[in-house]
């Protein structure tokens, strides 16, 4: 009989990059798993909270791809789903409980989410 042991250590193979963002971009998350850090963030601090933050978004697509789009995050140019449930996307903001807000906004679900792992 075969058994499986688990690695006492945590493998996180998330492809990292970074490059010359726009002002007030920290990081992106993209749904092929990967993240697009700022180049100019120096504060070893503040790079690990905004990665920390990033990779609760890519858990978010890979939870959408795992459920049929019942569950987590995804986005088109057009839209964005979160649980299901489908916002307009365009000029980069969304619509959200009728108000458009920027992409990013703190006030979105998924957002929330992902900033709860800065408050740890």
């Amino acid at each position: 009989m075969a058994f499986k042991i688990k690695a006492p250590y945590k493998i996180d193979n998330t492809p990292r990059y970074e490059k010359k963002e726009e002002p007030g971009v920290l990081g992106r998350a993209n749904k092929n798993g990967t993240i697009v850090m700022n180049m100019d963030i120096t504060d070893p601090e503040q790079r690990k909270e905004v990665d920390d933050h990033e990779l609760v978004h890519v858990e978010q697509f890979k939870d959408f791809e795992k459920s049929d789009g019942n569950k987590g995050l995804n986005y088109t140019n057009d839209s964005v789903t979160w649980q299901g449930e489908t916002y307009p996307r365009k000029n980069g903001k969304i619509k959200y409980k009728g108000t458009w807000k920027v992409e990013g906004h703190p006030s979105f679900p998924w957002e929330q989410e992902a900033y709860k792992t800065n408050k740890k």
